[in-house]
């Protein structure tokens, strides 16, 4: 795996991603001049993963609760209610 985005994380704009830095974890971030936003392709922390949501969705569908999502996956029960709350924003629009 490599630790050089091919695209955007946000926009999934092409050549547009520059090295940005290095977050306090040491690692290397990301900078994306179309959109403006910063990323890592990596993170410590399970809840900033961008399939987070995807799993959260899984979980919700098999019938568990939002505190076997939490210890499933590994992150705060906060995280979880954001993401249902976020979810159902979604449905609403």
């Amino acid at each position: 795996m490599t630790d050089n985005p091919s695209a955007c994380h946000h926009c999934s704009e092409a050549n547009s991603v520059r090295k940005h830095g290095k977050a306090r974890s040491g690692i290397q971030r990301y900078y994306c001049s179309v959109c403006r936003k910063t990323f890592q392709v990596h993170y410590l922390y399970q809840g900033n993963e961008e399939n987070i949501l995807q799993q959260i969705k899984i979980g919700l569908n098999e019938g568990d609760s939002r505190i076997d999502i939490s210890r499933k996956l590994g992150v705060e029960l906060s995280v979880i209610d954001r993401h249902i709350y976020m979810l159902t924003m979604d449905t609403m629009a």
